[in-house]
């Protein structure tokens, strides 16, 4: 699986990085997952870092909101912010179809083509280095 979560405990943070290629099953797994591990979570803040992503070739607008809306009634998205960071136009258009679903079960969901721009927009600014060297280590 191209997708490596990396958990701020003391700040109810996820930063998601995602990278290479990634397939309509994989972003599925990566919500049950998510929904899972952090269960008991009220209004995690989640940062996904797609800057990295190269192949969608096996990703879909209709596999996308399917799993956007897996995030509905979850306790760790209700009233918490999402961001995702993309590097280019294909994948930024399909961010902001699964931010549109997201966003319903959010306070808010945005697509940011600048790291410190989202970082600082969830109010992680305080880990912005840690972010950018998590990020950049996974980047392969």
């Amino acid at each position: 699986m191209a997708i490596e979560r990396i958990f701020f405990r003391e700040d109810n943070f996820v930063l998601t990085v995602i990278y290479g290629r990634l397939t309509n099953a994989e972003i599925g797994e990566h919500v049950i997952q998510m929904n899972r591990e952090y269960a008991a979570c009220s209004a995690l803040v989640e940062l996904a870092d797609c800057r990295y992503l190269h192949d969608i070739s096996a990703l879909s607008s209709d596999g996308l909101m399917i799993s956007a809306g897996m995030e509905k009634g979850q306790l760790r998205t209700a009233g918490s912010k999402g961001a995702i960071v993309v590097a280019n136009d294909v994948v930024f258009g399909l961010a902001r179809v699964y931010a549109a679903i997201a966003a319903q079960s959010r306070i808010d969901s945005r697509v940011y083509r600048d790291l410190d721009e989202a970082v600082d927009w969830l109010g992680m600014g305080h880990l912005k280095q840690a972010i950018h060297t998590e990020a950049e280590a996974r980047n392969v």
